[in-house]
């Protein structure tokens, strides 16, 4: 798996074509027979990191939370475990929409963000959907759920692919209904990968 460094921390490079897969991704051990544990938000502020790196937070709000986490690393620690028990319901719905227990996880955890979340005006007149400051150390787990809610009720929900190489398992969009692997450049399997493109190579 191929990674970047943000703000010092190995970050999963983004292949999947939304935050809420994103956050599927940054474990690579959904394969199976289960493939060797590989843990990206290894702690509090590594995932305080990797919302950024997606974009669902901004630098100046994840650089208060890491401080923050540092003072009260009991609570960061929870908020931790919430974001990982969201994230393997978050897969186990995607790639199976008939599990229902994945699925009310889900949505609990999407409806706080949506009791928590406030309407602002931008300078353009048009108004958005935000989460304040004031939610602190769970800011995370909760933009995480509205990632994960804006993917479920989108019709891009229909486009979500797993990646099929064998110590993979990462997932993806394939909006075009042509991708079959996470990314050529960043698979595991280059047998596999190599081996697919020859059979689409034209004769």
């Amino acid at each position: 798996m191929h990674w970047v460094h943000v703000d010092g921390y190995p970050m999963p490079i983004l292949v999947g074509g939304h935050p809420a897969l994103e956050l599927c991704n940054t474990w690579a051990g959904w394969t199976e027979p289960p493939g060797p544990e590989r843990e990206w938000l290894r702690d509090f502020d590594r995932l305080a990191v990797w919302t950024r790196h997606v974009q669902l937070l901004t630098p100046t709000t994840v650089a208060r939370l890491r401080e923050e986490g540092r003072r009260q690393p009991s609570a960061a620690h929870e908020v931790l475990v919430a974001t990982r028990l969201l994230r393997t319901a978050l897969h186990d719905v995607l790639l199976d929409p008939g599990d229902t227990t994945a699925f009310r996880h889900v949505a609990e955890q999407a409806h706080r963000a949506a009791a928590a979340a406030v309407l602002e005006s931008d300078q353009d007149g048009l108004a958005h959907w935000s989460l304040p400051d004031d939610v602190g150390l769970g800011l995370p787990l909760l933009a995480c759920a509205r990632a994960a809610a804006d993917l479920l009720t989108s019709p891009a929900r229909a486009e979500v692919r797993a990646c099929p190489a064998d110590d993979c398992g990462w997932i993806f969009l394939d909006r075009r209904g042509r991708r079959r692997w996470c990314s050529m450049a960043t698979c595991g399997n280059r047998a596999k990968v190599r081996a697919y493109a020859a059979r689409r190579a034209p004769d």
